[in-house]
């Protein structure tokens, strides 16, 4: 059994490890391209909530109503992101349908299942089986295509490798949320430690992304 110290450790880190990418962000913007202006918008709109969220809490009011609306705000914009990645027409199509099926999809769950104070999981959960069908898809279309001949310095990789990373963690814990109410407490919270320590290689990724950014003509 893991000690209340520890977990409360990984929780902070995980709160505070968004800030490593936007002090990235800080000392490459010069580099960016529309897709890495993207990622950005991401970055500071994660930012902006999960502050929102923090004094909310200190409030002890519910703040579960953020998470409803960050959900489909972060779904969108890594549509976006991922719309820019693949030339293939038939893909984007692909991207823009998932996209108006997801945004449909949240607006019925928050107004028929899971009302606007409590959590999200439903969508939490389709999202993140979406976004991996994405991450998945371009290293796949990586692999065929071989136009990257060193994937450990390319910026897209490493993003796209922490998207992976956290969804496909973290989607086994969405999908299983309405168990995870049941054990005891601290196995709770146990659980919820994983999802801490995928966040904190999601953003340790995607900082790693974009510090290797070299120049505005990198290869998307």
């Amino acid at each position: 059994m893991l000690s209340r110290t520890f977990l409360a450790t990984i929780s902070e880190i995980a709160q505070l490890s968004l800030a490593l990418p936007i002090l990235v962000m800080i000392f490459r913007f010069k580099r960016f391209t529309k897709l890495f202006w993207t990622l950005a918008i991401l970055l500071i709109v994660a930012a902006i909530i999960s502050y929102s969220a923090y004094l909310i809490y200190l409030e002890k009011e519910n703040n579960m109503y953020l998470l409803h609306m960050y959900t489909v705000l972060e779904y969108a914009l890594w549509s976006v992101f991922y719309y820019q990645l693949f030339e293939n027409k038939v893909v984007k199509k692909v991207i823009v349908s998932m996209l108006i099926i997801f945004v449909i999809f949240s607006v019925t769950n928050t107004i028929y299942w899971q009302s606007l104070t409590t959590f999200n999981s439903y969508s939490r959960s389709v999202e993140g089986a979406f976004l991996l069908c994405f991450a998945i898809a371009w290293f796949y279309k990586v692999f065929v295509d071989r136009t990257i001949v060193r994937l450990e310095t390319h910026p897209v990789f490493w993003i796209n490798a922490g998207v992976l990373v956290y969804f496909s963690g973290s989607f086994l814990l969405f999908i299983s949320n309405n168990f995870l109410v049941h054990i005891s407490r601290q196995h709770f919270f146990e659980a919820w430690t994983l999802h801490g320590l995928f966040l904190i290689i999601h953003y340790l990724f995607i900082a790693i992304g974009i510090w290797l950014i070299k120049h505005k003509k990198e290869l998307h």
